[in-house]
């Protein structure tokens, strides 16, 4: 009885330990991201030499096909220049009659000399005419194109800056227009293990908030790789070295998105849930799995039979891991499914240690 007693007292001053059993089941990788829709492709556009504005053909939100009116401009320096080359185009014209007639009336009067001479002329003339009649084209084109600013592609219109009776590009592009058939995307980070899981044009649903409502909408998953990735953060003016700190642990990709219900700006939200491929290992939760250097170890429970009863010790057990989440790794080998894992204990064990195992489990 004494020995009795003294094994109870024992026991209670042993460790305490918790444990859990593995199962064996898929890993899956959960990612819940946020963020803005923007235009997968967006131009700003102005009048290229700074023409006053006449009058603004649209508004924020409309809907443009190519080759629609923006903005109208007009230029008096420019359209003098115009006039003025049209008038010396049409006296070079004129001179170019009268050297005519005066070669007519040479040959009529068989003087050779004079008839050389009105030629010669003649042919610099035509020559002169040629030259006026390009930079007449030219100044032409250039009026006509500056005229109007139009829709490079089917756009919506997200910002418009002119102003009626202000020179072009004053404060900002005159309009800023988005591609309404290359759609919206968002740019997500996500962690790179969860990256070696997705493949290039996978669909996902997404959560897009328009007004007071959520809508479920198609997207596109796209990866970024390192080149694109440092463009689109530049040109959205995040920070360079919080992306290169980021890098070694995460990975960016886009959401593709096509709705005509969007303008662009919606906040929305993905969630992922993808399977890692069967490992033929058993899942244990991070925390029960400890690591020196290289090697990885568990502790599982050992029951040992004995005269006053059975009683429990503490076994380190080297496993190979594979995959992992944020809460638990596949174990490949050392272990069985039914195998007690110690997964918290009130103080440091060693192996071989003789433990007190509390009967409410803390799963994973």
């Amino acid at each position: 009885m004494l020995t009795l007693y003294s094994n109870t007292l024992l026991s209670m001053s042993l460790p305490k330990v918790w444990v859990t059993l593995g199962r064996q089941e898929p890993l899956v990788h959960v990612f819940n991201g946020e963020g803005v829709l923007r235009p997968a492709i967006e131009a700003s556009l102005s009048n290229k030499s700074g023409w006053e504005i006449k009058e603004v053909m649209v508004a924020k939100g409309d809907s443009v096909k190519t080759g629609q009116a923006l903005v109208v401009y007009a230029n008096r320096e420019a359209e003098n220049r115009y006039l003025d080359a049209q008038a010396q185009f049409m006296q070079q014209q004129l001179a170019i009659e009268e050297l005519q007639d005066q070669y007519v009336e040479a040959s009529r009067n068989s003087d050779e000399h004079l008839s050389r001479t009105v030629k010669r002329n003649l042919e610099g003339a035509r020559i002169t005419l040629e030259v006026q009649q390009r930079n007449l084209d030219s100044l032409k084109e250039a009026l006509v194109s500056e005229r109007e600013l139009k829709a490079p592609f089917d756009g919506i219109v997200q910002k418009v800056n002119a102003v009626k009776g202000m020179a072009s590009a004053s404060v900002g592009p005159d309009i800023q227009l988005a591609s309404s058939n290359q759609g919206y995307e968002m740019q997500l980070q996500i962690p790179a293990s969860l990256s070696r899981l997705i493949g290039g044009g996978q669909t996902t649903d997404i959560q897009v908030q328009i007004a007071d409502t959520t809508e479920t909408m198609s997207g596109v998953i796209q990866l970024m790789d390192t080149t694109e990735t440092m463009s689109r953060v530049m040109n959205q003016g995040e920070n360079e070295s919080q992306d290169k700190r980021e890098g070694a642990t995460n990975k960016r990709i886009l959401i593709n998105v096509n709705n005509e219900k969007l303008r662009g700006g919606e906040q929305a939200s993905l969630l992922l849930s993808i399977s890692s491929p069967n490992e033929g290992g058993i899942l244990v939760p991070n925390k029960a799995i400890h690591r020196e250097g290289s090697e990885s170890y568990i502790f599982v429970v050992e029951e040992k039979k004995g005269a006053l009863g059975n009683t429990s010790v503490a076994r380190k057990v080297n496993v190979q891991t594979g995959d992992a989440n944020e809460h638990e790794t596949v174990v490949k080998g050392g272990i069985f499914p039914d195998s007690p894992i110690i997964l918290e204990s009130s103080e440091p064990i060693l192996d071989g240690e003789r433990i007190r195992v509390k009967t409410n489990k803390i799963n994973s």
